[in-house]
């Protein structure tokens, strides 16, 4: 184990680096999670959803996220999160990705089903990493390093899907599309 900060202490480059990916999957995460809420309007219109098909597609996340955290977690605690965690990331984003080419809202409503499974992946590898790589003294930094995340992708999910919706004139689909994307890379 590797401390973290305090003490004067160095942040060694293998801590900051895994800490930063840590900081992009959460931001990753909660973008994944946030660009429908953001393109609701146009996503409800193009599939003329009513609010109870709306309430459907955040019904079934939820159900698949519960059930994903308790698979994930007895996971990560019997196989190595060096392979759990980012073959589930690419799932998430591939799923993200393929959402954008989803043509009615039952595929859609699977879509969101299959993200909300596979985003639970990130709670329980994030916090096994840490756990794994920082000491006792230096988890809570880590810890609020990997939280910061949710922050920054709930700041710029809006934006970004202003831009491309707004400002381009794209498609809701393309936001899907390029979140997925940043995930799969």
């Amino acid at each position: 184990m590797v401390g973290f900060g305090g003490g004067g202490e160095r942040l060694p480059r293998r801590v900051a680096v895994i800490a930063g990916l840590l900081l992009a999957a959460s931001a990753i995460n909660y973008m994944d999670r946030q660009t429908l809420a953001n393109a609701s309007k146009r996503v409800v219109e193009e599939f003329a959803l009513t609010n109870e098909g709306y309430g459907r597609l955040e019904e079934w996340f939820g159900y698949a996220f519960a059930a994903g955290s308790l698979v994930f977690g007895v996971l990560a605690d019997r196989v190595s999160v060096r392979w759990l965690y980012p073959a589930a990331l690419l799932a998430w984003s591939l799923v993200g990705f393929a959402t954008g080419f989803t043509r009615d809202a039952e595929e859609l409503l699977w879509c969101r089903t299959a993200l909300g499974f596979f985003e639970a992946a990130h709670w329980p590898c994030a916090l096994k990493t840490t756990q794994l790589l920082l000491t006792a003294r230096g988890r809570a930094l880590g810890n609020g390093i990997l939280q910061s995340g949710t922050s920054i992708g709930s700041i710029l999910t809006p934006v970004a899907m202003w831009w491309i919706m707004v400002r381009m004139g794209q498609s809701w689909r393309l936001g899907f599309q390029i979140v997925g994307l940043v995930g799969i890379v």
